[in-house]
């Protein structure tokens, strides 16, 4: 092989070479960005996961049995001349006082026929409490609802309020939840569960936000057949809760 052709061998091989290394710098750049693609994809994917769990009113929920398209329990004969609508929070003190000083009224009223009561609990009192115990206490009540039927629920509703926990502590435990429905009459075994995973949690969004929707802003807030308490204060919210027994 002449000098002349060595040479020019020599240099096909170096530009072959050349060029095998950069497809091969080309290979590891689009490697090295498809990689990134992917974390960022997952960054964004993740966010989206995160804030889903985060704002979810409004969405789907499971719906505990028992309660009705507007979110209440109701008590009462259908065909009862009037309807009280009471708007509760489990953390709400002034719920409670309200609670003490109608209850007995507007049950006895109830199951005389006079009234149908319907209970429309909500959560808006989370910053209460260091575990978003509105919401928790208003789940525990629905799994009580859902496996237990009105009565221990009722029994149930009636414990949560006479063992309110103060404002701004940790609220009641789970395992204090669960005592208290099987002291209402539900089985251990059967609301545990619920309790401590939060089953209704979307519903209880949706109950709250529905809250909203009817212009309520406060608890606790007495309707009669519709028609709204007159101011929302302690005093008004029994005078017209049983104002409506006549």
């Amino acid at each position: 092989m002449s000098k002349k052709r060595r040479e020019e061998s020599r240099a096909e091989r170096a530009a072959a070479a050349l060029i095998a290394q950069e497809h091969r710098e080309r290979m590891r750049r689009a490697r090295i960005i498809g990689a990134v693609v992917v974390a960022v994809l997952a960054i964004v994917v993740a966010g989206y996961l995160v804030q889903s769990t985060r704002d979810t009113t409004g969405r789907a929920a499971t719906v505990p049995s028992g309660v009705t398209d507007t979110y209440g329990v109701v008590i009462g004969d259908a065909s009862a001349a009037r309807t009280v609508t009471v708007y509760e929070d489990f953390q709400c003190p002034i719920c409670r006082d309200f609670e003490m000083q109608t209850r007995t009224r507007l049950r006895r009223a109830a199951a005389d026929g006079k009234i149908r009561v319907d209970y429309r609990m909500v959560a808006i009192l989370d910053r209460a409490s260091t575990t978003d115990y509105s919401t928790r206490a208003l789940n525990a009540a629905a799994v009580v609802l859902d496996t237990s039927g009105k009565k221990v629920f009722l029994r149930f509703h009636d414990l949560l309020f006479e063992h309110q926990p103060p404002e701004g502590s940790a609220g009641l435990s789970d395992d204090r939840l669960v005592t208290y429905a099987v002291q209402a009459g539900a089985d251990e075994s059967t609301v545990r569960p619920g309790i401590e995973e939060l089953t209704f949690r979307q519903w209880v969004q949706n109950a709250t936000e529905e809250m909203s929707k009817e212009g309520v802003t406060g608890t606790p807030t007495v309707f009669v057949d519709g028609k709204r308490q007159p101011e929302p204060t302690l005093q008004s919210s029994i005078e017209t809760a049983l104002g409506a027994i006549g």
